[in-house]
């Protein structure tokens, strides 16, 4: 199959988030679409989850979509809800815990690409060692 310009979301790579908390779908990347500069994901966590810290080489861009919870961006701790936008630079730790009371769904930009291969290559292991 050629690249995908249009990606459902019942169409993307999906495999179970690092942490085995939640599910990952790759909607653009340079294998489904050819993508050279970002990624594009939709991510859900589970309710109550307590996400690990981990870092990437990469910026990274949160949307929330619904679900409520805590992001730690190094030293910082922001509430977070449907309808903001997170950013993480490159290079920093960051950690995100989902509220008990439903389940978190966002889309995820990484710029450039990378951290989704690592997630389609090992899944729930992915940035164990960060």
């Amino acid at each position: 199959m050629g690249k995908q310009y249009v990606v459902a979301l019942k169409d993307a790579v999906t495999g179970v988030l690092h942490g085995g908390g939640g599910t990952f779908r790759v909607l653009i990347d340079k294998d489904s679409s050819g993508a050279k500069h970002f990624s594009c994901l939709v991510n859900t966590m589970n309710k109550g989850v307590k996400g690990d810290a981990h870092k990437h080489e990469v910026e990274h861009l949160w949307y929330i979509l619904s679900g409520k919870g805590i992001m730690t961006i190094g030293d910082e701790t922001f509430e977070l809800a449907p309808e903001m936008a997170v950013y993480a630079p490159a290079g920093v730790m960051h950690r995100l815990d989902v509220g008990p009371d439903e389940d978190m769904t966002y889309v995820v930009v990484y710029a450039p690409p990378g951290p989704e291969q690592e997630l389609k290559k090992y899944g729930a292991k992915a940035f164990d060692q960060r």
